[in-house]
């Protein structure tokens, strides 16, 4: 269906009560709900114009996260993404879109590549696989990230799962991050917060302050 500034986006729909949507620019998940609360955040400020990244819910950082030789999270976020599979399993929606290397990617990341992007919607969650095969005839290495914007509130936002990991706290020196071990079994954010864990668990316990833990 058409979406904000006319993008393209395709709506998800489970039999059992979620409801997903999906920009193909940037393949970026714009909403999720469960019942009809939304547990994804879009800036108010974000911008639907196929210009620049869609400024919220779940944009993609490939082949690259943060800052480095190519531009900042690279491009994925910023490429039209196609429609290639489509499945119904037991009334919930699978959908797989693909993103391949073309001009704009070849101009900062000469490699050519297949990444398909799988989104399953059940009841009461929303997975996602990112499988990046590499079709060119030289290697490359990269990274990848889904950086997500969950709805919530700031002050009772509190997360577990992360007691006893390393932490790497980058305020107030980004450039100098202080080593650290983290001792609080429920983490809360009552200020400005820029912290890395490393090795962290698979799950994290997210309490969004708003009655919903994901």
């Amino acid at each position: 269906t058409e979406g904000l500034g006319k993008l393209p986006k395709v709506v998800l729909t489970s039999l059992h009560g979620s409801e997903a949507e999906i920009y193909l620019y940037g393949g970026c998940i714009t909403s999720w709900k469960v019942g009809n609360k939304d547990l994804l955040f879009v800036r108010p400020d974000a911008v639907f114009n196929g210009q620049k990244p869609i400024s919220g819910g779940v944009p993609h950082c490939f082949p690259q996260f943060g800052p480095g030789a190519i531009q900042q999270h690279g491009f994925a976020r910023n490429m039209n993404w196609s429609i290639v599979d489509f499945e119904d399993v037991e009334g919930n929606p699978v959908l797989t879109l693909e993103l391949k290397d073309g001009p704009y990617s070849h101009s900062m990341w000469d490699f050519s590549f297949q990444a398909l992007y799988k989104v399953i919607l059940n009841s009461k969650s929303l997975s996602t696989e990112l499988r990046i095969t590499n079709t060119d005839k030289k290697p490359f290495s990269f990274s990848s990230a889904l950086h997500t914007y969950f709805r919530a509130s700031v002050t009772g936002a509190t997360v577990k799962g992360l007691k006893d990991c390393k932490t790497l706290n980058k305020d107030p020196d980004p450039s100098n991050p202080l080593e650290g071990k983290e001792e609080r079994e429920v983490i809360s954010f009552p200020g400005f917060v820029d912290c890395v864990y490393l090795d962290a668990p698979t799950e994290l316990q997210l309490d969004n302050g708003l009655g919903d833990t994901i």
